[in-house]
């Protein structure tokens, strides 16, 4: 019953397909001969202002630590973990977006973590979400972003030394390039290419338990 579970999973999240194409092989081969320069994080990314529109919000009465169908908006804060979600709110009271980034702003150990946020997702407290300024953005480049994002903050800030914007966006990240722009298209094959390395033996292990 499990194995049928996780079959349909990868199926249905795309990740079936584990055989890279000669453009991912060509990417990885030569990744380490791929330019990188430094880009000033505000250049690159907006920053939301996403709101709780409930005046009377109550934590203990107006979240969930799990989904249901009242409760059906994931809550960014500053958690570690489970992609930074640790409550669930409802839509109607909070302001919430897609394919964006998750920053968390505040705790002794999250701050500076950096999550990829493909779904609908809102803001409780301790995190904000940032939208890459790439017009044709997609799940696998905000992977890249976030990771290259934490790489690049993670380490300056801490508990007394909090991860917010107005400081965070003065920073720089190193990103692959191409004619001095950020080269996206490489960032998107690398990951898929990651990706399908990464899940390859549990594919092959549901096709022989199938």
């Amino acid at each position: 019953e499990r194995i049928k579970k996780l079959e349909v999973y990868l199926e249905a999240s795309g990740l079936k397909d584990y055989i890279l194409t000669a453009e991912e092989e060509e990417v990885l081969k030569d990744f380490e001969n791929v330019n990188f320069e430094e880009f000033n994080i505000q250049d690159l990314f907006t920053k939301l202002n996403l709101r709780n529109n409930n005046k009377s919000f109550n934590k203990l009465d107006d979240t969930s630590l799990i989904r249901t169908d009242e409760f059906n908006l994931p809550l960014v804060n500053a958690k570690m973990g489970d992609n930074g979600i640790m409550f669930y709110g409802r839509e109607k009271d909070f302001d919430s977006a897609e394919m964006t980034i998750d920053v968390i702003s505040n705790g002794a150990i999250a701050t500076g973590t950096v999550y990829a946020q493909p779904h609908k997702i809102g803001v409780l407290w301790d995190a904000y979400l940032l939208r890459p300024k790439v017009i044709d953005v997609s799940r696998e480049k905000l992977l890249y972003l976030s990771s290259a994002l934490e790489k690049s903050i993670k380490t300056k800030f801490g508990w007394d030394n909090k991860a917010v914007w107005s400081k965070v966006q003065h920073e720089v990240i190193s990103l692959p390039t191409h004619n001095q722009q950020p080269n996206y298209k490489i960032m998107e094959t690398f990951i898929s290419a990651i990706q399908k390395l990464v899940i390859k033996d549990v594919v092959l292990y549901t096709d022989r338990k199938a």
